[in-house]
């Protein structure tokens, strides 16, 4: 019996140890699934779902939702007209500035419903996230950077107001006006017809709302005072497109272990990033390489007791100016995280051109679950649908979604692909 139970013993531990060792599974982006997708149209009005107060964007009871001072959003309205938002990340969205953590964090950026995180430069040199608020918008947002092709596409399924820094006149006007959007440049804006995507801090019927954080002499201190664009400078009559979500409070059958996801793009310190699921939380905590540093999860920061001041910049024009403390705030997590493979073009090997309308392979983690299938765009105008094995639409949990744009084609050099996800 005792050599019976030693065996046991011994066989348990060698297991553990091979399941410790064990190789994460790698995500495979280009191989055809075998998903026959039953093609899901429009769900309930968004509009339709904020009467009945639930959230379109994360299935949450608007009631519960509590509103700081100075916010709005639907929680705050009863009206869906969500904002979105070009984000730095740069030093994965923490950045290191005189030796503080957390220096360029994004501000208030755990009151965003949905993430994309998608690769800004070529062999994956860097990120850039685009942020969704719609059930609070915040007083302030940043810090708000530069818009390429991949944003204008991500905007155009969604509809909505986009604010943003600026962007390169070599192809982003091109893009907008391609897809219909009105070129933001000073003479097309007038306080009668102040369009949807405001770009900059440069004379606009908006300028009042666009600010510099006091003391930061790089790229990363614009702020836009989204509450009060979202109040005051979206035009009243702007009726956003319907994306709304479907949702459930049941994880879905089957599935594999999605504990921990391990992204590459090819950066370490710039964009990788790892997932861990936080059984407590019921979400994902994003956590990033920091140089002679422990890893650090992704927080947001706050601005403490703004006060506001007129500057003169490098060109001598007066600008707007916070003077504020910043702290660090909330964890940013996730309740669901979405990989979507895509095809990723580059103009003039420099400017991401990503192929987002078509069919691709999708993977989802949830409550520390894997679960593959796909995704569909059937044209500029219309939502990604994201499949499950069955092909029905799936239904996320409640709760933030961080969605991942992932390249699986791009080689540097004819080497190795510099992207992938792997997860165990």
């Amino acid at each position: 019996m005792k050599k019976l139970v030693c065996l046991v013993l011994a066989l348990t531990i060698l297991c553990g140890i091979t399941a410790a060792l064990a190789d994460p599974i790698q995500i495979d982006g280009t191989s055809k699934r075998n998903i026959k997708i039953h093609e899901a149209g429009l769900n309930t009005a968004p509009q339709e779902m904020v009467d009945n107060l639930i959230s379109p964007t994360t299935g949450r009871k608007l009631t519960e939702i509590s509103i700081p001072s100075g916010f709005t959003g639907a929680a705050a309205t009863g009206k869906y007209q969500p904002i979105m938002a070009q984000i730095s990340n740069e030093s994965n969205g923490i950045g290191v500035r005189g030796g503080k953590l957390y220096a360029i964090a994004p501000i208030n950026g755990s009151y965003a419903d949905v993430v994309y995180m998608a690769c800004q430069k070529k062999g994956g040199n860097q990120t850039r996230m685009t942020m969704i608020f719609s059930d609070t918008i915040p007083d302030y947002i940043g810090f708000i950077r530069s818009t390429r092709l991949t944003h204008c596409r991500i905007r155009q399924e969604w509809d909505c107001a986009f604010v943003t820094s600026g962007y390169a006149d070599s192809d982003v006007p091109g893009e907008w006006t391609r897809l219909g959007v009105k070129n933001p440049a000073s003479n097309q804006r007038t306080p009668d017809d102040p369009g949807i995507v405001y770009v900059g801090d440069y004379p606009k019927v908006w300028k009042q709302y666009v600010w510099r954080l006091y003391g930061i002499k790089d790229s990363n201190s614009e702020l836009f005072q989204a509450a009060n664009i979202a109040q005051y400078i979206i035009p009243k009559d702007h009726v956003p497109a319907n994306h709304t979500f479907l949702f459930s409070d049941e994880l879905p059958e089957g599935g594999d272990d999605g504990g921990f996801i391990y992204v590459t793009y090819g950066n370490k310190y710039e964009a990788d990033c790892r997932l861990e699921y936080d059984p407590d939380l019921q979400a994902y905590i994003r956590y990033v390489y920091v140089k002679d540093s422990e890893d650090k999860p992704y927080c947001e920061t706050l601005l403490i007791n703004p006060e506001y001041k007129w500057a003169t910049d490098a060109d001598g024009n007066k600008v707007k100016k916070v003077a504020a403390e910043r702290v660090e705030g909330e964890v940013i997590t996730f309740n669901n995280v979405i990989i979507q493979s895509i095809n990723m073009n580059w103009k003039n090997s420099l400017r991401p051109d990503p192929q987002l309308v078509g069919e691709g392979n999708a993977d989802y983690f949830m409550g520390g679950k894997h679960y593959a299938g796909v995704w569909q765009r059937k044209d500029d105008n219309s939502r990604t649908v994201y499949y499950d094995e069955n092909g029905e639409e799936l239904k996320l949990q409640r709760g933030r979604t961080l969605i991942i744009l992932i390249d699986y084609t791009e080689k540097i050099d004819d080497k190795k692909n510099t992207a992938n996800v792997k997860y165990e």
